[in-house]
């Protein structure tokens, strides 16, 4: 892990501002959906989960961008699963609506994720919240960056100065988790629900101190582990391992208050 990635591999610089174009168009085509009334026309997916014409609509044109311009590498879509050569050195992870829940209620926290690892590890993030016009950019040993503007995780390193995001409690009931919640509450400053990549938000601008996400895919937390990292932050599994591809979930934190919340929440501390 760690390192430099070598911005060549996707044909450097350049392409990267393609990218993030791409990722603001579509923004802007998702934007005009959510205000156009999309969240109205709402499908359930075999899971139950929500889908909308805009999850489908932006998950459709990265994809066609994306494969179009890099045929060698793999695809996984939330929508669409996953696509490409098997042993690609290179896949893009996209969560076309991160935060479906809140785009369908008209809460504007809802975001476009474009993730990519090489070789198995993240190297690249890119977060839009066209909502706020608020764009996250990272590329591992690059740094992270909001509109621009260098971020930086917060400097609190005492578990009872500690601000804790979370997701929906039922992230936390449906893993037999929900234990996890009174132990924090114990244990930390205070505890706030800021879901899906707005906690990851919240975190790299340093106005909280760990976002805890069980439960979740790959697609909803690529980008963010590149971003939280390149704002000097740790992002792992619920064990300490660096990977995205644990179905338990994760935890992301400014790095002070890592390993005493990765101790809390396994039962040997609080």
């Amino acid at each position: 892990m760690g390192g430099k990635f070598d911005l060549g591999r996707i044909g450097g610089r350049m392409a990267l501002g393609a990218l993030t174009n791409e990722v603001l168009e579509a923004g802007q085509d998702a934007l005009a959906l959510y205000r156009g009334g999309a969240a109205n026309r709402t499908k359930k997916k075999p899971d139950r989960s929500p889908v909308t014409e805009a999850d489908q609509a932006v998950e459709r044109r990265l994809r066609s961008f994306l494969t179009e311009r890099y045929p060698e590498a793999a695809f996984l879509g939330e929508e669409t699963g996953a696509s490409g050569p098997s042993e690609a050195g290179l896949r893009w992870v996209v969560d076309p609506i991160d935060g479906t829940r809140a785009f369908i209620r008209g809460i504007p926290t809802w975001s476009i994720l474009l993730g990519l690892e090489a070789d198995g590890e993240p190297v690249l993030g890119l977060a839009y919240m066209p909502a706020a016009d608020d764009l996250f950019v990272a590329v591992q040993g690059h740094g992270a960056f909001c509109n621009g503007r260098p971020l930086r995780v917060s400097s609190v390193d005492a578990m009872e100065d500690c601000v804790v995001s979370h997701g929906a409690l039922s992230q936390f009931t449906d893993m037999s988790r929900g234990d996890w919640l009174p132990r924090l509450a114990r244990a930390t400053y205070t505890q706030r629900g800021f879901a899906d990549f707005d906690g990851y938000r919240q975190l790299v601008l340093g106005r909280v101190d760990a976002m805890i996400d069980p439960g979740v895919a790959p697609w909803d937390v690529c980008a963010a582990a590149v971003i939280v990292r390149e704002a000097g932050g740790r992002f792992t599994s619920f064990e300490g391992e660096q990977t995205i591809h644990d179905g338990t979930g994760f935890l992301a934190s400014n790095g002070g208050v890592h390993d005493a919340l990765l101790e809390l929440l396994s039962g040997q501390g609080g």
